[in-house]
């Protein structure tokens, strides 16, 4: 039982860790370009999903780097 607690409590530790290494992820939905899918050079639009960056916050982030005065 101790180890499957020690695993557990690494396993954190170390998610934990790599949120605070990499907050952000490509996004799926435009795959990290920015775009949407249906946009071509004359018709260029902002992904929904990320806003145009190509980034969203992984998992986990938004409890980490919790501010007041949000929602």
């Amino acid at each position: 039982m101790a180890a499957v607690l020690l695993v557990a409590l690494v396993l954190v530790v170390g998610y934990y860790a790599s949120l605070r290494i990499w907050p952000e992820t490509f996004c799926r939905k435009c795959e990290g370009g920015g775009r949407n899918a249906g946009s071509t050079r004359q018709r260029f639009g902002r992904c929904r999903a990320c806003g145009g960056s190509g980034r969203k916050p992984r998992l986990g982030t938004r409890m980490l780097t919790r501010r007041g005065g949000g929602r």
